[in-house]
């Protein structure tokens, strides 16, 4: 059950990433940099600290495997082939930058690995923002249902493979997405429904 949960959760991310960044590259949707590089820094170091522990499995965390590659995967269609993609960062989005660096800091000197994979959940809580807040101000959407969909139901299955192998790092990372992923589709939903 674990292993096919981890496989559809692949494959759902997957499309998710190759979907965003198609519809990034053709202009119909405009993605927020600060929030992707937010994703960026703290899912690389999520990764890092999650494999850094001695309870550590692919299926057990797989969302955050296969977030690692869609993270870079979609900075890459951003920064080369998006089409008007805001490109400055405000005063939040450098605080959270530097609270990661911090948090970088503090894992390489303390060896802390779980306390710090926890504080970058909480990083990438607050990645959210800046989409939360477009989202909000806008008068269409700016992001694509049916991929933040995948993503929401990919976070749903991941549980599985974490709640199994009782991978407390790996549960807390998909049910943070889960969560975060439940905002943004509401946020679209209230757009929809204006």
């Amino acid at each position: 059950m674990r292993k096919i949960a981890a496989y559809v959760v692949t494959v759902l991310m997957l499309i998710v990433g190759f979907r965003y960044s198609w519809l990034t590259w053709q202009g119909e949707i405009q993605p927020v940099l600060a929030t992707w590089t937010l994703f960026l820094v703290a899912v690389g170091l999520s990764f890092m600290t999650y494999w850094s522990t001695t309870k550590h499995s692919v299926a057990g965390n797989i969302i955050n495997v296969v977030d690692l590659f869609n993270v870079c995967l979609i900075m890459f269609s951003i920064l080369v082939l998006g089409k008007n993609i805001r490109l400055g960062f405000n005063l939040f989005e450098i605080g959270c930058l530097v609270a990661s660096g911090i948090i970088l800091i503090f894992w390489r000197l303390s060896r802390k690995h779980v306390a710090s994979n926890v504080t970058l959940q909480a990083i990438m809580t607050v990645a959210y923002f800046p989409m939360f807040y477009q989202l909000w101000h806008a008068s269409k959407n700016t992001e694509q249902l049916s991929v933040w969909i995948l993503v929401w139901v990919a976070s749903a299955i991941a549980l599985i493979p974490a709640t199994i192998d009782r991978d407390k790092l790996g549960f807390i990372y998909a049910m943070r997405s889960l969560s975060m992923v439940s905002v943004v589709l509401i946020l679209m939903l209230r757009i929809n429904l204006r």
